[in-house]
């Protein structure tokens, strides 16, 4: 029965100073509301998971140094003490509890919270994002600050781990210190609980537009001068040390650049570096990263947090993202911006996002709550991939051996599928929604040589999908549902392919004559959703062969809907150099019909031969 798992993420929690967005006496009453249905639902639920931005050491003026975390859980006994509610949820789940840092508190170590523990002896416990709570890792937890331009940790500055973002949450931080009025703090005021009033949108055109511009000069530029704060001023660092706002300029002036070359370089750096950008700026491709992490991660659904406005969903995806939302918001905010958490059903791999509200007698309700959905595109773009996911139900590993575009990059390309395992290879339309769409082949090795090859491809305009490859498969596009087992959706993306990948002697196994003029047949033949294996091998490039370096590399039968009811796909090349000719291809069904195949160009590509057949 024990199988949820409570999310909570960017409650904020720090000293009570005036800056700090948590209050304890305006969010604590939500807080301990949380903790209290835990407990009450401790029968189900075995692990709560606080997924970063949990205390806060970034909250506080440029001129006073930031408490420690051992400082803020003494300022906030009702919460870390012995008595207070993580002691509480502790307790009733038999330890169960589990802090994984964020940005805000990314300086937070193992020895810091290993000091909260609770009256029946408790400890609290301690992981790094991304977290799996676990066994299999179909679900994975990450706070999101990693995939953001300006709040992932930079570890190539003096300051290491420390983001620009620090510097600008101080700087915003300075500002309120000098315009609250007395006895006023933040969380009093509208839009706070996140930076806020910066032009970031600005900022990051202005960098893309003009690569050799500092994407964080201008973002400090813009912050000294929204919020009036001296570039000259000292800012005071946890460890007593001093620097100004002009020294960060100068520290992180190559933030962007280094985000382009560690991604791989232009054009595909540059890209990820603007959606990364684009993540902090307004929340949009969190959705992107958070696939991205899925696939690379083989985990169906992720839970982030960071961007403190909670979503319910990915769209049009193999894999779901939800985001926890905040605990912090400003008290004339909580109508529209609630308290809210996930419960993940660790059986199913769901998630389910819970909001706390304050009845007009201080009585604390939670309940279930709705949230947007998202996309990996931002509107009016659309996204015009293929997801090909790949189950190896054989007993060997399969090992990259090859790839080739045809439009589009490669966002995801594993490099092995092991024995048992699946697999998605992500290709996007590139390098902005294209008129091309998207499209590869890609080819895997066995141990002993044997090869299997995946050929998909979703263009855009008049030309049909097409899906080749694998022991068998399952196709859709968009929002559509799975046809049956070998047909593929003649229109629309992003195209979705499930293949299956079993012996080969499930197959359809060929023997025959290599070399030109070759030949080959077979006793039971090939079946809808299969592709040939010809004299043990589904490489078939050194057997099909014709003059001038003309070869096919695969070829596999698919069921299609339409004018036609079967459609050979073939993946080759024709013959290289002007006046060499065509490379001629004949199939023969099982009633003796022949069809013809003629390949003239050279450039690899996927050919088909559609026809009706008894």
């Amino acid at each position: 029965m024990k199988n949820q798992v409570v999310v909570l993420s960017d409650i904020h929690i720090g000293d009570n100073s005036p800056t700090c967005w948590y209050q304890s006496s305006i969010h604590g009453p939500y807080l301990q509301a949380i903790f209290d249905w835990v407990v009450a639902n401790a029968a189900t639920v075995r692990e709560l998971v606080l997924l970063g931005d949990v205390v806060d050491l970034w909250t506080y003026p440029c001129n006073v140094k930031p408490p420690s975390f051992a400082t803020i859980a003494e300022t906030n006994p009702d919460i870390f003490g012995p008595n207070g509610g993580l002691s509480r949820v502790m307790d009733a789940l038999g330890g169960g509890v589990t802090y994984v840092p964020g940005n805000h508190d990314m300086a937070v170590t193992q020895a810091d919270v290993s000091v909260v523990r609770s009256q029946g002896g408790h400890q609290l416990a301690f992981a790094q994002s991304p977290y799996s709570p676990g066994i299999d890792h179909r679900v994975l937890l990450a706070h999101g600050n990693d995939y953001t331009l300006f709040n992932a940790p930079d570890l190539t500055t003096k300051w290491a781990p420390l983001p620009v973002g620090h510097f600008v949450t101080r700087a915003v931080a300075s500002h309120w210190a000098t315009h609250l009025k007395e006895g006023q703090n933040v969380a009093q005021l509208a839009g706070q609980g996140y930076p806020n009033g910066v032009d970031w949108q600005t900022i990051v055109k202005g960098a893309i537009n003009n690569k050799d511009l500092s994407i964080s000069a201008a973002l400090i530029d813009g912050i000294a001068g929204e919020e009036g704060v001296s570039e000259t001023a000292p800012v005071i660092l946890a460890d007593g040390s001093q620097t100004t706002l002009a020294e960060v300029k100068t520290v992180y002036y190559s933030l962007f650049t280094n985000w382009i070359n560690n991604n791989g370089g232009e054009p595909d750096g540059l890209l990820v570096a603007v959606k990364a950008a684009l993540a902090d700026y307004n929340s949009s491709y969190m959705g992107w990263f958070a696939q991205r992490q899925a696939f690379q991660s083989g985990a169906d659904l992720v839970v982030m947090g960071h961007t403190h406005e909670p979503i319910a969903g990915l769209e049009e995806s193999l894999v779901q993202y939800v985001n926890s939302g905040f605990e912090c918001p400003s008290s004339p905010d909580m109508a529209n911006r609630p308290a809210c958490f996930v419960v993940v059903d660790m059986d199913t791999a769901t998630a389910k996002i819970m909001k706390v509200t304050s009845g007009n007698d201080g009585h604390m309700t939670i309940s279930p709550t709705t949230a947007p959905t998202t996309s990996i595109v931002v509107s009016p773009s659309e996204d015009r991939s293929c997801y090909a996911s790949i189950h190896n139900a054989t007993p060997q590993d399969l090992t990259l051996a090859a790839q080739t575009l045809t439009h589009g990059h490669f966002i995801t390309l594993p490099k092995t599928i092991p024995a048992g395992k699946t697999a998605t290879i992500w290709v996007q339309d590139y390098p902005l929604p294209s008129p091309f769409g998207s499209g590869a082949s890609v080819q895997y090795r066995f141990p002993d040589g044997e090869d299997a090859v995946f050929t998909f491809d979703c263009p855009t305009g008049v030309y049909p999908n097409s899906v080749a490859g694998g022991s068998s498969f399952r196709a859709k596009s968009g929002a559509g549902d799975w046809l049956p087992q070998g047909q593929v959706p003649s229109q629309g993306h992003p195209l979705f392919v499930q293949y299956e990948v079993t012996p080969s002697a499930m197959q359809g196994h060929f023997t025959g004559r290599c070399g030109q003029n070759s030949f080959a047949t077979s006793v039971s033949g090939l079946q809808p959703g299969q592709s040939v294996v010809l004299n043990g091998s589904t490489n078939l490039s050194n057997c099909i062969v014709a003059n001038n370096n003309a070869k096919v590399f695969s070829i596999s039968l698919n069921q299609v809907s339409g004018i036609y009811s079967y459609e050979v796909s073939v993946d080759a090349q024709g013959p290289e150099g002007v006046f060499s000719g065509s490379m001629y291809l004949y199939f023969t069904d099982q009633t003796g019909d022949r069809y013809l195949l003629t390949v003239f160009k050279h450039a690899r590509d996927t050919h088909t031969v559609s026809y009706n057949s008894a």
